[in-house]
């Protein structure tokens, strides 16, 4: 459980919240015992002979009956209020995690397995704050009040139902271990199960064009099995110590039962019916901190895969503000982008990058060209700050990048990759993606120069065309141009082309180029293959 505990801190955020879910759960945890225990009481003086004087005990029940319907309504809306409130900051500290991560240079995880992780794991833990951690508290204050009860009835009736609640407790603890392996297989198994789904989906093309589509389904269906045994185990273990705490409610019933006929005249008849209802009152708090630790073994999965990504270690550490002793804070006069003897390699791979330098100046467009795998994409990463090479700098207007924070890093470099992500929405939402304060004029003055305007760009629609996911419904070109036109709305000092025009026709892809030549004081790293783009260039840069 150690792994859980690490995770309850974050209800500090909503300290307020919590007491007063901890307040809630009090009234209504005492408030069910003094019903349960004042009705025995007014059985057991019925049955002694002794009818109520007066309805003021009936009244006072009642009394009790709505304040505990009400603690319940404000204890449930609280509780949960505070759980998801703690989820939406645990998942959010999960996106930064995952923000300042990735892309990893090693140790690459699969997205189904992350997006269990940010989905499905977080909310498997609303179960710990809505349900646990408040009421864990207010079960044993009733423990405290039954043991106060019983020793003011009958000390003996301790006796029943004490060794009882251990047996409930001690159970679940007993399949802990086993608790904890299917608590893992079932995270495990629903990370490959939701994983095998999204390949599937993303690859249906291809699959289909293949003929491995029936191939993939019966993988998916194997792991599914695979995870239905899993879960079907899970169910027994869970059913098996569910029908033990029941068993222990209906021993505590007539073990209280059995130390009135053992105590004979000791205890009053009037007595009898608060002596049965303490015994299995008693056991109450057991049951709520037994069905803690039964789930225990999913809760500990769920808070260990989440506990991993947020140690996850950063793509880039980060240093702004604090250079590298003895090296300027600008290099003079030094304009545009700049490798200065950049080194880089992936792990154990071997070098990608080796020794490399360059300069593109403002007004300037440098062709990165070369065979597939000597590195071009690397450095246009590289020129990204998504990781920092392992020599040498890379610097914008002489400064290095390690010496920028991100927001000044992304204000100043602009990339348009070789795929062209979209989502789902409009293309001017998705260009605003690049400048979300930008104005209209700004967006349409983007649209315009990428030809997303132009009538041969097929768009009656215009900025309103709609985008489903991953850019479905435009084609490979438009998307080609709606990823130009959001990286231009920044208005970048350098921009970084990677295969951007591969899905234009030739045309387009002249149009296009000559419009990211105009600029005068922005420089352009072009990677390509095509030979009608690369003679575009001002000059050509290679790799080997």
């Amino acid at each position: 459980m150690r792994v859980v505990l690490r995770l309850l801190p974050l209800i500090a955020a909503h300290r307020g919240r919590f007491a007063e879910t901890v307040l809630w759960s009090v009234v209504l945890q005492t408030s069910v015992f003094a019903i349960a225990l004042g009705s025995a009481l007014v059985v057991g003086r019925v049955a002694a002979g002794e009818a109520p004087a007066s309805h003021v005990p009936a009244l006072l029940l009642c009394a009790v009956a709505i304040a505990a319907a009400s603690a319940a309504w404000r204890e449930s809306w609280v509780s949960h209020d505070l759980a998801y409130r703690i989820i939406g900051l645990l998942r959010g500290r999960v996106f930064d995690a995952l923000h300042r991560a990735l892309p990893a240079r090693t140790r690459h995880r699969r997205t189904g397995d992350l997006l269990t992780t940010v989905v499905s794991d977080i909310e498997t833990l609303e179960w710990l704050y809505a349900h646990t951690a408040a009421q864990t508290l207010s079960a044993l204050l009733i423990l405290s009040i039954s043991t106060a009860v019983s020793l003011s009835i009958a000390p003996l009736l301790l006796l029943v139902w004490v060794p009882l609640l251990l047996i409930g407790i001690a159970v679940p603890l007993a399949t802990a271990r086993r608790a904890r392996r299917d608590g893992d297989a079932l995270a495990a198994g629903a990370a490959t199960v939701r994983s095998e789904l999204i390949d599937t989906v993303r690859g249906l093309r291809e699959l289909t064009g293949a003929h491995a589509l029936h191939t993939q389904l019966d993988r998916i269906t194997d792991d599914t099995r695979a995870l239905a045994r899993i879960q079907s185990r899970e169910a027994a273990r869970l059913g098996f110590e569910r029908g033990i705490a029941d068993i222990t409610l209906a021993l505590a019933a007539l073990g209280a039962i059995g130390i009135v006929l053992i105590s004979g005249d000791a205890i009053a008849p009037a007595d009898i019916p608060p002596a049965v209802t303490v015994a299995v009152a008693g056991l109450g708090p057991a049951a709520q901190i037994a069905d803690l630790l039964r789930n225990a073994g999913t809760l500990r999965a769920s808070a260990r895969r989440i506990t991993d990504v947020l140690a996850m270690p950063p793509a880039v550490p980060d240093r702004t503000g604090r250079r590298i002793p003895g090296a300027p804070a600008r290099v003079p006069g030094e304009r545009g982008l700049v490798f200065d003897h950049v080194t880089f390699g992936y792990g154990q791979g071997g070098r990608v990058l080796d020794d490399v330098s360059l300069h593109v100046r403002p007004g300037e467009t440098v062709a990165l060209v070369g065979p597939s795998g000597t590195g071009k994409t690397t450095a246009a990463r590289l020129a990204l700050r998504m990781w920092d090479p392992d020599a040498g700098a890379v610097r914008v207007d002489g400064v290095d990048l390690r010496d920028l924070s991100d927001d000044e890093l992304r204000g100043l470099v602009a990339v348009v990759p070789q795929s062209s992500p979209l989502l789902r929405g409009t293309i001017r939402g998705n260009i605003v993606l690049g400048d979300p304060d930008a104005t209209e004029a700004r967006i349409a003055d983007a649209a315009r120069a990428a030809g997303l305007l132009a009538p041969e760009a097929g768009l009656p629609g215009g900025l309103d065309t709609p985008v489903g996911e991953y850019g479905t419904g435009l084609s490979g070109g438009q998307r080609a141009r709606v990823a130009i036109a959001r990286a231009l709305l920044r208005e970048p000092r350098v921009l970084i082309l990677d295969e951007p025009t591969a899905s234009l026709d030739p045309d387009a892809d002249a149009a296009v180029m000559e419009l990211l030549n105009q600029s005068a004081d922005r420089a352009v790293l072009l990677i390509a293959h095509r030979p009608a783009t690369i003679a575009t260039a001002d000059r050509r840069v290679g790799l080997r």
